[in-house]
C-alpha cells in the first residue's frame, strides 16, 4: 500500500491573460500549498485492468471525473495487466477554488508510479497530468511558485511568510470555473501589472507581497453568486479588505494572517457552523 497526501493550493494572485486556440487561457499565477489536504491510499491487485475509486465524496466515487481518468489512463498505458485500488479521504471541499480533484489527480499519478516502481520522471508526470487538468502539474510540488501558460510552466519561487498562516472561508456554495472564465471572456478579465508583487517575491518584502495580492476574477465570482458576495462582504467588515482575496475561480476567500490572531480565530468560532472557515499553516 502506498499513502500519498494530496495538499490544497490557493492562489495568492491570478491574472487571465488571454484564450488560446485550444480553449485554456493563458494564466499567471502565484500558488501557495496549505496543510488542509485529503488523504490517499493506493493498492496493488490482480485484476487485470481494474481502476477503483472508493470515497467519502460521492463525485469520486461515481468514476466519472479527472481524479478517476488520470488514474485510468496511466495503468492501462503503464500496467495494463494490473489493477489499482484507490481510496480517497475527502477533506478538501468540491468546487471551491482549491483544486481538490486536482491535487487528488496529482497524488495519484505520484502515488502509481511509486507503487508500481514505474520511475517515471517529474516532466514525464506533468505531461500526463497537463493532459486532464491545467492545475495538476502545480499540484504534483509542494513548493510555493509562480505559475504560468495553462499550468505547466512553474518557477519554484520562496515567500516571506514567516509568522503567517491562512485564513480560509468557503461559503459552501459551489462556482463553476467554466461559468467564471465565460463571463470573463466576454466582460474582461480584471487584470493588474504583477510586477509589484513580483518585485515583493524578489525583495522578501512580505507586505508588499500582501498588498499586491490578486485575482483577477474576484469581481466577476461576485458579481455572479450573492452567496459568495455576502461571505466576502462579512469578513471584509470584520477583518479587513488588505489581502482578503478570492482563490481560483471560488468560491473560498483567503487572507494571510498573523498566527493565532485573536480577531480570527474569534471569526472562526462565530462562523463555523454557517460556514467551512478555518486557519492553516503553509507547507
Amino acid at each position: 500500500m502506498i499513502i500519498e497526501k494530496a495538499y490544497a493550493k490557493v492562489n495568492l494572485f491570478i491574472n487571465v491573460l488571454d484564450t488560446r486556440k485550444d480553449g485554456y487561457h493563458n494564466l499567471e499565477m502565484v500558488n501557495a500549498k496549505i496543510d488542509l489536504h485529503d488523504t490517499i491510499k493506493l493498492e496493488k491487485t490482480n485484476s487485470e485492468g481494474l481502476v477503483l475509486i472508493r470515497s467519502n465524496d460521492l463525485f469520486l466515487s461515481n468514476q466519472n471525473n479527472i481524479v478517476f481518468d488520470t488514474a485510468a489512463y496511466i495503468m492501462h498505458r503503464f500496467m495494463p495487466d494490473k489493477g489499482v485500488i484507490i481510496d480517497i479521504e475527502k477533506k478538501i471541499p468540491f468546487g471551491a477554488g482549491l483544486a481538490g480533484n486536482s491535487a487528488d489527480a496529482a497524488a495519484i499519478i505520484k502515488g502509481i508510479n511509486k507503487l508500481f516502481e514505474l520511475n517515471l520522471s517529474y516532466d514525464e508526470m506533468v505531461n500526463i497530468g497537463v493532459q486532464f487538468g491545467a492545475d495538476i502539474p502545480y499540484c504534483l510540488i509542494d513548493d510555493q511558485a509562480i505559475v504560468e501558460s495553462i499550468g505547466e510552466v512553474i518557477t519554484k519561487v520562496k515567500l516571506n511568510l514567516k509568522g503567517k498562516q491562512l485564513f480560509l472561508l468557503n461559503p459552501r456554495v459551489y462556482v463553476q470555473t467554466k461559468d467564471i472564465f465565460s463571463l470573463g471572456d466576454r466582460n474582461g478579465f480584471d487584470n493588474v501589472d504583477s510586477t509589484p508583487i513580483r518585485n515583493a517575491i524578489k525583495s522578501n518584502d512580505q507586505e508588499s507581497f500582501i498588498i499586491n495580492m490578486h485575482n483577477s476574477l474576484q469581481k466577476l465570482s461576485l458579481d455572479f453568486n450573492e452567496d459568495v458576495k455576502e461571505a466576502f462582504e462579512i469578513a471584509k467588515s470584520r477583518l479587513g479588505e488588505t489581502g482578503l482575496i478570492m482563490t481560483g475561480s471560488g468560491s473560498t476567500f483567503i487572507k494571510i494572517v498573523n498566527k493565532d490572531e485573536q480577531e480570527v480565530l474569534k471569526f472562526v468560532e462565530d462562523y463555523r457552523e454557517k460556514y467551512f472557515v478555518s486557519v492553516y499553516n503553509f507547507l
